[in-house]
């Protein structure tokens, strides 16, 4: 099995009321096989984060 290098995203959470609304976080994301290729969880709330951006 091919490992892949990670690509590294700043993710942030938008869920109103969640302690980590606002406050971005970088994360190595592993594309998937499925779409979409990107995904990331909040790790306060557990809901899918749709504000993803690669790292600069």
């Amino acid at each position: 099995m091919e490992e892949t290098e990670p690509t590294y995203y700043t993710c942030t959470c938008r869920t109103e009321g969640c302690p980590a609304n606002g406050v971005p976080c970088n994360a190595p994301l592993y594309p998937n096989a499925t779409e979409p290729t990107w995904r990331a969880q909040c790790g306060h709330c557990g809901k899918n984060i749709t504000d993803m951006h690669p790292t600069a």
